[in-house]
């Protein structure tokens, strides 16, 4: 007979993830795709790291991903499209649409020196895919990004073939690397449910993904995967590890994949570093628990030794600014 804890322990099945030890001290990262690379992305930024997150907003799809990389690289004019009052820039999130064409294109200037400053400089470089669902705008015959609201009828909806996968995350690198060649290029899937698409589309969606990357990384041995698609699916299959609205993961499951995510890639030093980081950065939330002056100055002043005694280990790493 089983014990409890043993019948315990085949509640949740362990994923295996080899460990690659590819950081050793804190750096530059870039993170490109879907809402989740967002969360992830704070986490990182939460422990005093440089971090680029999304400069043209959320993108789902692999394709729309290559496209706005190759633009960038290649300075190819983005595609503005004018609905009623207002102009659109559709291979971005709605955030990049506005009635003066003129702010949408300074917009859009900005965002692209943010995203050609951080791809030069970052060592590590997320593309985290969301979907393989994609939309056609008809009037212009073009893929987007996003519909930005504008009626449905003016798209078409298709699901990208595994090909057309494997050739976007090959546009993909080879865009990254025509600027930066020396980075880390991780992918990984979201596991956000895209249920708006419907439950088999997105279970076909996330196969899709799945598959071409797998099949794209057999080619080429200088990208890198973490799977953290994988990891929700097989040991986190549980509601409650997700929000309210039954799709995306809640802080506990962000976290953990976090943590698996550090324990992947980090070495023993960049661990350390992690972790003395995480309780400063948690220390640094705390108020003084007395009233009196001469306590909140005392509290004052050792939060501020440990603030500076961290920061003069790690010279690399840019202080933030009101630490007290």
């Amino acid at each position: 007979m089983k014990s409890s804890a043993q019948k315990k322990q085949q509640l949740m099945s362990d994923f295996p993830i080899a460990h690659q030890p590819i950081w050793n001290s804190p750096h530059a990262m870039l993170f490109i795709g879907s809402c989740f690379s967002v969360e992830i992305s704070q986490l990182f930024s939460n422990h005093f790291l440089q971090v680029t997150a999304n400069p043209f907003g959320t993108i789902f799809s692999p394709l729309a991903i290559a496209n706005t990389l190759f633009n960038l690289v290649n300075n190819i004019p983005t595609s503005i499209a004018q609905h009623e009052e207002n102009y659109h820039a559709l291979l971005f999130d709605s955030s990049f649409q506005n009635k003066d064409k003129k702010i949408l294109l300074n917009k859009i200037e900005e965002a692209s020196n943010k995203l050609m400053n951080a791809l030069k400089q970052s060592e590590t470089i997320f593309i985290t895919l969301g979907s393989a669902w994609v939309y056609k705008h008809i009037d212009s015959s073009s893929y987007v990004g996003n519909c930005q609201k504008i009626p449905q009828k003016e798209f078409t909806k298709e699901l990208l073939s595994l090909d057309q996968i494997k050739q976007s995350l090959n546009e993909i690198d080879q865009s990254i690397r025509q600027v930066n060649s020396r980075c880390n290029i991780i992918f990984t899937i979201s596991p956000v449910r895209h249920l708006r698409d419907g439950i088999s589309e997105n279970l076909l969606s996330k196969s899709l993904l799945v598959v071409a990357l797998q099949e794209f990384l057999q080619m080429n041995n200088r990208a890198l995967y973490f799977p953290s698609f994988e990891i929700f699916q097989e040991e986190l299959k549980d509601y409650r590890f997700y929000k309210n609205d039954l799709a995306h993961p809640n802080e506990w499951a962000v976290n953990y994949i976090f943590a698996r995510l550090i324990e992947c890639f980090g070495t023993d030093n960049f661990q350390n570093y992690m972790e003395e980081a995480g309780k400063l950065s948690m220390f640094m939330n705390h108020l003084p628990k007395s009233e009196k002056q001469e306590k909140i100055n005392d509290f004052v002043k050792m939060k501020s030794e440990k603030i500076d005694s961290f920061f003069s280990k790690y010279q690399n790493i840019t202080k933030p600014t009101n630490t007290i």
